[in-house]
């Protein structure tokens, strides 16, 4: 998973602890809050390694 935080009334606090709280062997990559486009990039990453090895 990739979690975009967004900011809201707590500022994407919120958001963004809720991604880091996930239970243990869930895979989870969190970006800033409010930064789409390097999740895309993050995204493009793993694509790239995924076609890399496979």
């Amino acid at each position: 998973m990739i979690g975009v935080p967004v900011s809201g009334k707590l500022l994407g606090m919120d958001a963004l602890l809720s991604m880091v709280q996930m239970p243990p062997g869930v895979p989870v990559a969190v970006v800033g809050i409010d930064n789409g486009e390097n999740a895309a990039l993050l995204a493009l990453r793993i694509l790239e390694l995924t076609m890399k090895c496979g």
